[in-house]
């Protein structure tokens, strides 16, 4: 940037001799007429030092300089020299003073001036007004840099916050700066305040063999200090609302320019559903395996079962003893129930390639035949209604699997007895336009909450504490919804009459015959 050095002296040859003698030193000047056309010239411009005869400044141009002066940025202190008269004390310099306040702290030279002292003048003003401009880039690339990186960290801030992974970021110390969202969400609290290493305890978590975790065991405690980076590991953590989540910590140290660690970061993940999926597929499998293991042993138990039954009849038609033959009568009773149960456990456990129809009460059958014994022994009193249902069109292995969970959560929640009504009867899909068969299960059991039902059909979302998986009625409704059923709970878990009420209603047909016969009118 080149400055000019602007003269203003409108008598004599004041402004040739000055500019000449600027000249002759190597300094950038020029004249000008007067300071208000200056002044209008400049207003936009980049402006060097004034240099200002005494004679040119009239009241208003003061006036005029003096609101440029006042309205300039903040980095800017405009050099003004001005030439004034002898150096005589007078009450003329005086005034001249107080009219130049305006302009804050002109550099006064005195005529006659010397050519060193008005070039040393001239120069320092250059100088200076150069470091002004100087600053004043300075301070420009300084503002858009602080721009660019405030939109940098707003952009950061806007992914971290977006982010399904929860991110930390600490100092060496230990102290968290910066957390997004997610974490939040995934933790169910406030990012806690955490100043150093030891109060990373507040975060409650513990190992998978249930023993809690300390500040410094935290992988990212861990990473800071070794400057290795920890793979993910698996805790239990102890949310804001009081409940145990499985979560997934990955953490990594961060090195600054000098290869030190300068701080550590944390990726914070939700595997509590991923956890319980896995634990239920496990447990699913063992039960799977475990039924096709009874329905095998079932199977191979029924010929000798037959068998018994054979022999027990010769001998109950040779014994001639009455009490032999009572005794034979029992055990053929006995013998009769053994059968009934092998055969209900293989019709359980069968499953059809395509759906059939079947009656309501041939689906309630095998499944009640399992339970019995257990309705018995909890003082459970059964109470059948048929009310002529019909069939319905279905994979008789999965409604099987729905009532056995119904049934097994209405025995559940009776544990002091009670009754268990269980009613079929024509019902219609309103839905789909077509007839349906209704299957009632209702209990006199504890209820469920009504800040539970609407959780109820969630996966993994149970009220039976550790005794259970959550599962049950999701897979249910899942089942009932492929069938193009309708699946429905009331419940009652307060006041003197408690209970819940589940309606499963299936079609009569299956859909494609329903679509076929639609397409035929």
């Amino acid at each position: 940037m080149s400055l000019v050095v602007r003269v203003i002296a409108p008598t004599g040859r004041d402004t040739q001799l000055i500019t000449e003698a600027l000249h002759r030193n190597g300094l950038a000047a020029e004249s000008c007429g007067n300071l208000p056309a200056l002044l209008k010239v400049v207003s936009d411009h980049v402006i060097g030092p004034l240099l200002i005869a005494e004679e040119a400044l009239s009241l208003a141009s003061i006036q005029q300089l003096g609101k440029l002066i006042e309205h300039q940025p903040a980095w800017s202190d405009l050099p003004i020299l001005i030439l004034t008269s002898s150096g005589r004390e007078t009450p003329d310099n005086y005034s001249l003073e107080q009219r130049l306040l305006p302009l804050g702290a002109p550099v006064l030279l005195e005529r006659p001036v010397r050519t060193m002292t008005l070039v040393s003048s001239a120069r320092a003003a250059l100088r200076a007004r150069q470091r002004q401009y100087e600053v004043r880039d300075a301070l420009r690339q300084r503002d858009e840099a602080m721009a660019e990186l405030k939109q940098e960290r707003e952009t950061l801030h806007v992914m971290l916050d977006n982010l399904p992974v929860g991110i930390l970021l600490a100092k060496p110390n230990g102290e968290v700066i910066l957390g997004n969202r997610s974490v939040e969400q995934i933790f169910r609290h406030p990012i806690l305040p955490t100043p150093d290493i030891e109060s990373h305890a507040h975060w409650v978590a513990f190992h998978p063999d249930g023993h809690r975790i300390t500040g410094e065991e935290y992988p990212l405690a861990r990473a800071m200090r070794t400057g290795c980076t920890i793979p993910p590991e698996d805790y239990l953590y102890r949310r804001g609302d009081g409940t145990l989540a499985w979560v997934r910590f990955a953490a990594a140290p961060i090195f600054d320019d000098k290869g030190e660690v300068s701080g550590g970061v944390v990726a914070i993940s939700d595997i509590d559903q991923q956890k319980r999926a896995e634990s239920a597929l496990m447990q699913s499998e063992k039960l799977a395996a475990v039924g096709r293991l009874a329905a095998s042993i079932s199977h191979e138990i029924n010929n000798p079962l037959e068998a018994v039954t054979n022999l027990l009849y010769l001998v109950e038609q040779a014994a001639q003893d009455p009490e032999i033959r009572r005794l034979v009568t029992t055990a053929q009773e006995e013998l009769l129930r053994v059968s009934q149960i092998v055969t209900h456990t293989l019709r359980f456990h069968r499953q059809s390639t395509k759906p059939r129809a079947i009656t309501a009460e041939e689906l309630l059958e095998p499944t009640l035949g399992l339970y019995r014994a257990r309705l018995r022994n909890a003082h459970i009193e059964l109470e059948m209604q048929h009310r002529g249902a019909g069939s319905a069109v279905c994979y008789e292995g999965d409604i099987r699997q729905v009532l056995n969970n119904l049934l097994v959560n209405a025995i559940d929640s009776m544990r002091a007895g009670g009754r268990l009504i269980i009613r079929t009867s024509k019902s219609r899909l309103r839905n789909a336009g077509m007839e349906g068969i209704r299957i009632t299960i209702a209990d006199t059991g504890h209820g469920i909450p009504q800040k539970d039902m609407r959780h109820i059909f969630e996966p993994f979302y149970t009220t039976k504490g550790i005794n259970g998986t959550g599962l049950g009625l999701w897979i249910s409704q899942g089942i009932i919804t492929k069938h193009h059923g309708h699946l429905q709970i009331r419940s009652r878990a307060q006041g003197d009459r408690t209970g819940t009420v589940v309606s499963i209603v299936l079609p009569t047909e299956s859909m494609d015959s329903l679509h076929s016969r639609r397409a035929l009118r």
